[in-house]
């Protein structure tokens, strides 16, 4: 599970759950008080009190979100980062339909990509059906 993923999921089951990432740990907190945490460098998951965990909404989603997290290999909790392959003073655009490419703005739809990992870019550049220079193309990371 990606950290993003155990963030969404716990956010969902109660407004008043927040999640802090200080000193690479992955906190849970409810009404500023930090009730469990995930270490960011084993495959641990602590709280605080059992009594007072028990008595959390939803505690015990939150335990099953948290644990999935835990069990997690650590190089798979974070995002892979993604890039805009920028050439042209536009972007480079594949079509999902039928994988042909373009160049045009950097908005992803359902059925345009222009968001892509160090991995999909390597393949990209193996492409000969996509007539860049990969030497001039920049490669802008995404948000």
């Amino acid at each position: 599970m990606k950290y993003s993923e155990a963030e969404k999921q716990i956010k969902a089951l109660s407004n008043k759950y927040d999640i802090y990432m200080g000193d690479g740990d992955f906190a849970v907190d409810y009404k500023n008080i930090i009730v469990a945490w995930v270490k960011g460098n084993e495959r641990y998951l602590f709280y605080n009190d059992e009594k007072c965990f028990k008595k959390l909404p939803f505690s015990n989603k939150l335990y099953m979100i948290l644990s999935e997290l835990a069990i997690t290999p650590l190089d798979e909790r974070v995002e892979e980062k993604k890039y805009h392959v920028k050439a042209f003073q536009a972007y480079l655009n594949i079509r999902l339909i039928d994988n042909s490419s373009s160049i045009n703005t950097s908005y992803e739809t359902y059925a345009i990509h222009t968001k892509f990992t160090k991995k999909e870019i390597e393949q990209l550049k193996k492409r000969d059906d996509i007539p860049l220079d990969w030497n001039k193309v920049t490669l802008e990371e995404t948000k």
